[in-house]
């Protein structure tokens, strides 16, 4: 009697005639399926990440090279040259900012209100943007142009955004001008905003002082009295100087 063929035999489990294949053979079906896809995008990662690296290092580099021209920059036109060479970048305002400010040192009004408004357009991602707005407003205030100035110093006084040492300066120039026009009402409430944001800015401490002056009584005239005490040229608006610095 012949015997019966695995396949034939109802005793025998169909599992043990066709095994199932274990992780490492489909993990080798797999592979030689897809090894050419798969090696492309590991080949493509590495480039990737190699292409990132090398750009992160010519970025660093090129960022070296530019500071290091900056500091070659010591003079306002040398600093101007560089602004204009390397428009859009921070640095470039940087610039622009020390060159509006010598402007601004020298009674150059219409220099300094130009390259404060360059130095606007190259910070206009920056902090150093409010610094930029605020010499702009003082610069049309020394040019004459009180209407534009006392808007621009207002717009940082009264925004959030803005750095507290810009908006406490911005409040004391607006205050100043208050109190030599005599508005009282406009002095208080600057005071009192002054106050609100900063009460320890030096800022907050000269209009304190301009406060305790405006409430103490002028001395009364005698007869070896020559003239009236005028009021200090600080006190009036041709002789207010900022500090942007501060």
């Amino acid at each position: 009697m012949s015997t019966p063929s695995p396949s034939e035999n109802p005793t025998v489990p169909a599992a043990e005639v066709n095994a199932t294949p274990g992780l490492e053979e489909k993990l080798n079906e797999f592979w030689t399926r897809h090894r050419r896809n798969l090696a492309f995008a590991a080949g493509l990662v590495v480039g990737i990440i190699v292409w990132r690296g090398a750009s992160d290092y010519l970025s660093a580099q090129n960022e070296q090279a530019l500071g290091a021209e900056y500091a070659k920059a010591t003079t306002p036109a040398q600093r101007q040259a560089f602004a204009q060479a390397n428009a859009g970048h921070e640095l470039a305002g940087v610039a622009w900012l020390q060159v509006a400010d010598a402007a601004y040192a020298d009674g150059r009004s219409a220099d300094a209100i130009a390259a404060y408004q360059s130095a606007g357009k190259d910070l206009a991602a920056s902090p150093l943007a409010d610094r930029a707005a605020l010499g702009l407003a003082m610069s049309r205030l020394q040019s004459g142009n009180a209407a534009e100035a006392e808007a621009g110093l207002k717009a940082l006084t009264d925004s959030s955004t803005v750095a507290i040492g810009i908006r406490t300066e911005a409040a004391y120039h607006l205050a100043t001008r208050a109190h030599a026009a005599g508005d009282d009402a406009t002095f208080r409430s600057l005071a009192t905003q002054i106050m609100q944001v900063d009460p320890a800015s030096p800022w907050s401490q000269r209009l304190m002082t301009l406060q305790v002056a405006k409430a103490t009584p002028a001395p009364a005239a005698t007869a070896s009295t020559a003239a009236p005490v005028s009021a200090p040229a600080e006190d009036s608006s041709a002789g207010i100087k900022f500090n942007l610095g501060k």
